[in-house]
């Protein structure tokens, strides 16, 4: 119910974002007549403001293709484990065909990386499933955006 309540209000402010965005350009044009009242970087920094706080923004990706493993270049490969209706649990699948590197690999602990409902992608979390790729074999909680 929430997600939908979201969704409603942030598609009523979309219009009232891109007209901010163009108040903005208007007011920091030094050739426009607003752009050369008193204030007008004050008001066009407070529009640049009102339209990034109503900007919908794309999800990015992880974008993790390979790691560092004791010297040795390992492929990376990024796949949906469990598709749930609220959330995806990603793996980060290593290979190499290093024979040695293969044989640590298969003794490292997995690890479960739950990302916070804080309403931010779990992309935040990159540098940390990177660094934890090295030693484990990693799993990531990725929520899902009512769409």
């Amino acid at each position: 119910m929430l997600y939908q309540l979201y969704e409603t209000q942030r598609s009523l402010m979309e219009p009232f974002s891109d007209l901010a965005q163009t108040a903005a350009k208007i007011y920091s044009n030094p050739l426009s007549m607003l752009g050369q009242s008193p204030f007008a970087q004050r008001i066009s920094a407070g529009y640049d403001l009102l339209h990034r706080l109503g900007k919908d923004y794309e999800k990015p990706e992880f974008g993790i293709r390979t790691v560092d493993v004791d010297g040795v270049s390992v492929a990376i490969h990024e796949r949906v484990e469990i598709n749930k209706p609220f959330c995806e649990l990603r793996r980060f699948k290593r290979f190499t065909d290093d024979p040695a590197t293969l044989d640590t690999l298969k003794g490292q602990p997995a690890v479960l990386i739950v990302a916070p409902l804080s309403g931010h992608y779990a992309t935040l979390l990159r540098d940390t499933v990177k660094t934890m790729l090295k030693d484990h074999k990693v799993y990531i909680t990725d929520w899902k955006t009512p769409g």
